[in-house]
């Protein structure tokens, strides 16, 4: 190995400035940092106090004495030796311009480059150091990862049931064919089926008895045999029916419901009275008490049609207030009625203008008082006459007495008398 005066020179300067001051101090702690390459030389630099360089004169023994021994190729642009001398050895431009220092060996200059080279040396063995941590963390991970067991990774609920396999859905949608034809047939072979309630409602003018016989089927049949659009059909042929609906009430019941026309009066026959509807026709087969509507007296043909009619456009509450109709015409009005009213009033009209009139017959109640009592003429006009008046006598004459009826009524029932004597005679000659 080659003796090196320049570093053993240093060295032997190192021991002698340790025993000066602080100044001395502040270099060995320098030109140590520069000879081991520690990087950190620098920010302890920076921490300590500026101070100029102290010129030493034993300097010129490990520096070129004069420019004349350095080479051309050596000096710094621009400068002096002693200048360049100076910034390598503390000054401010030493951190601008680069570490690079000059010495000599026999004579012959060189250039050391401490710091960088310090510094890639502790760089290279920082990489290299974190290379093997990381690699011995690696297989570490790596050995405990083989040790342990694998461990089974747990499929959350929602992806069973959102993804089913094929398999299960179909199983399952036999399953429940299965079940529901075995309900089907159990409820269809036992009395679970069989009619047990059917519940008629709507109906006033016709009887539960004669609705229930029309419907064609009754508690105890079976459910899904019964016709619901045949029994409606049934029902409303009766002329009282308006509309009717049939209806299964599941599991075993039936529900009627019935609309009927509204009854605006009676006609009496033989003792009995039979409803009169609002379609214009007679419930000869249902009597009834007669309630909420008059009783007519002669009305046929085209005059029961017109007062049937009128009748319908009278306010219920006024309606009910009728007693009884008769039909009396006269040379002078062939369309008059007499009318008998339930709080003591007399009225005779027009059967063709008696729903507009009638409307405000409580109007004209209220101002003819309820002590009194007379005729009300409503035929041309309206006028109130008392029964003790020469009006009133008059309009009494011709109200009280019996109808004529029209000739057309007359043919009709001497034809009906000569039907029923022709069968009358058919019957004889067969006995």
């Amino acid at each position: 190995m080659e003796e090196r005066p320049d570093i053993d020179n240093l060295k032997k300067k190192l021991k002698d400035e340790n025993q000066s001051g602080n100044d001395g101090r502040e270099k060995d702690d320098m030109l140590r940092a520069r000879l081991e390459g520690e990087p950190e030389w620098e920010s302890r630099k920076q921490t300590l106090p500026e101070s100029k360089p102290s010129v030493n004169p034993d300097d010129s023994l490990h520096r070129p004495s004069s420019e004349e021994n350095i080479p051309s190729a050596a000096k710094p642009a621009g400068g002096s030796s002693s200048e360049h001398a100076a910034g390598n050895y503390g000054g401010e431009d030493d951190e601008d311009t680069g570490e690079i220092e000059t010495f000599t060996r026999d004579g012959k200059p060189i250039s050391v480059d401490t710091f960088n080279s310090s510094r890639k040396t502790s760089g290279k063995e920082k990489r290299n150091g974190a290379g093997k941590d990381d690699s011995s963390v690696k297989k570490r991970a790596a050995e405990d990862k083989a040790k342990a067991k694998p461990k089974k990774e747990r499929k959350p609920l929602k992806a069973y049931l959102k993804k089913p396999r094929r398999v299960h859905v179909y199983t399952s949608l036999v399953l429940l064919a299965i079940l529901m034809f075995g309900v089907l047939v159990w409820y269809v072979f036992s009395s679970a089926s069989a009619v047990k309630e059917i519940s008629i409602s709507g109906n006033s003018l016709i009887s539960d008895d004669e609705i229930a016989e029309r419907l064609q089927f009754a508690e105890g049949d079976k459910m899904f045999s019964i016709d619901t659009g045949r029994a409606e059909e049934n029902i409303s042929l009766l002329p009282a029916i308006e509309e009717v609906q049939v209806e299964r009430s599941w599991w075993n019941g039936v529900d009627v419901n019935i609309s009927e026309y509204r009854a605006l009066g009676y006609v009496t026959n033989s003792g009995s009275y039979y409803p009169v509807l609002e379609n214009a026709r007679v419930l000869r087969g249902s009597p009834a008490a007669p309630k909420e509507a008059p009783i007519l007296h002669y009305f046929e043909g085209e005059e029961f049609d017109a007062l049937v009619s009128s009748l319908s456009k009278i306010e219920p509450s006024i309606l009910d207030g009728i007693s009884e109709i008769y039909y009396r015409p006269s040379e002078q009005s062939s369309t008059r009625i007499h009318m008998f009213m339930n709080d003591g009033q007399e009225i005779v009209a027009d059967y063709r203008t008696i729903d507009s009139k009638m409307n405000y017959y409580i109007g004209m109640r209220n101002e003819i008082g309820d002590s009194t009592a007379g005729v009300i003429d409503l035929e041309i006009g309206s006028s109130f006459l008392p029964y003790d008046s020469a009006e009133a006598e008059d309009i009494k004459q011709g109200i009280y007495e019996t109808p004529v009826q029209a000739q057309y009524i007359e043919d009709v029932s001497g034809s009906l008398g000569n039907v029923k004597e022709v069968l009358s005679g058919f019957g004889d000659g067969e006995e």
